[in-house]
């Protein structure tokens, strides 16, 4: 349950409690040997979406029986190799994208599901963000590193040194040029998000494409030859003007939307004032009293919703109030 006073809790799509097997992916005949595995199962990622299943306390992912099966079923339409996950209770899993497939009812309704009690037809593709509120914490987790996993195949089918195509090595954790020789290996772009907090206030900013009266944290991508701590100072100056003192980390979660690793801090304001806005970043910025926040009645925006850190940086500030 969701638990803001729990400063031990993982993130949403954090948490996942499954061994990787860095130390056999190097070994094609042991990845081989996982894949055909009669346990083996399979994620499915379908043009950035998890298929779930609803059920009656909100949703459950689908994962698939029979990894060859669906290999066989898809045939050509795979652009990769299933990509290994890692052994989780026991059972090897897989990522598969099958982007390519237009009939997805259709493959999925031949394939044998790992829940014998959910029906193929009920089956729906739909976006993590949507998905993760409901879907068991582990699952969610899965889906997200699963799906951090499809996205980087999708995009590094060639080399960025010469150009030539890439091929899947590893279980699908490395991509090897067949021009060059290099080497290239998952992607995953860090970003601060931070509570900006004086006293009582803190400051919330909202961009266009937020839903209608929702405000969140400050955030941005880390630049080069930039510590975590400056990009934190940096993004707060540039974004509505603020000078900062202490940084403080909260904690982190990966974030697959597309391919981030948000890494929160609670930033200290040195002094008050009006906020300048850099109007290129944020629709709008404001200052917003701790207690206002507390009040549904009171406040003057939205939150963000829960599964996201932003949502938890905010309400671990507002119960030490």
């Amino acid at each position: 349950m969701y638990d803001p006073h729990d400063p031990d809790r993982p993130n949403v799509l954090a948490g996942l409690r499954i061994d990787r097997a860095g130390r056999h992916r190097r070994d094609p005949d042991w990845i081989a040997a996982r894949a055909a595995a009669p346990e083996a199962r399979s994620v499915l990622i379908w043009r950035d979406q998890t298929i779930v299943a609803p059920t009656a306390g909100g949703m459950t992912m689908a994962l698939l029986a029979e990894l060859g099966r669906l290999v066989d079923a898809a045939g050509d339409l795979l652009e990769d190799p299933p990509v290994f996950l890692g052994d989780m209770d026991g059972r090897p899993v897989f990522a598969v994208d099958v982007t390519r497939v237009e009939d997805l009812p259709g493959l999925i309704g031949r394939l044998p599901m790992d829940d014998p009690a959910m029906e193929a037809a009920a089956a729906i593709p739909i976006d993590l963000r949507q998905a993760a509120a409901t879907l068991d914490p582990q699952q969610a987790a899965l889906v997200a590193y699963g799906r951090a996993m499809a996205y980087w195949h999708s995009r590094h089918r060639f080399c960025g040194v010469c150009g030539a195509p890439t091929r899947s090595e590893q279980g699908g954790h490395v991509r090897h040029c067949t021009g060059c020789g290099a080497d290239h290996f998952p992607r995953t772009d860090p970003a601060v998000i931070m509570l900006a907090h004086k006293d009582d206030w803190c400051v919330l900013g909202r961009q266009p494409r937020f839903p209608a009266g929702m405000y969140s944290t400050l955030a941005g991508f880390v630049e080069p030859g930039e510590s975590l701590e400056e990009c934190v100072r940096r993004e707060i100056a540039e974004e509505v003007g603020l000078k900062i003192g202490k940084v403080t980390y909260r904690h982190s979660q990966p974030w697959p939307f597309p391919a981030s690793l948000m890494v929160g801090f609670r930033a200290e304001i040195l002094e008050g004032g009006p906020l300048d806005v850099d109007r290129h970043e944020l629709e709008d910025a404001i200052w917003v009293q701790r207690d206002e926040l507390k009040d549904p009645e009171l406040s003057p925006v939205s939150l963000p919703n829960r599964i996201s850190i932003a949502r938890r940086l905010i309400d671990e500030w507002l119960a030490e109030g």
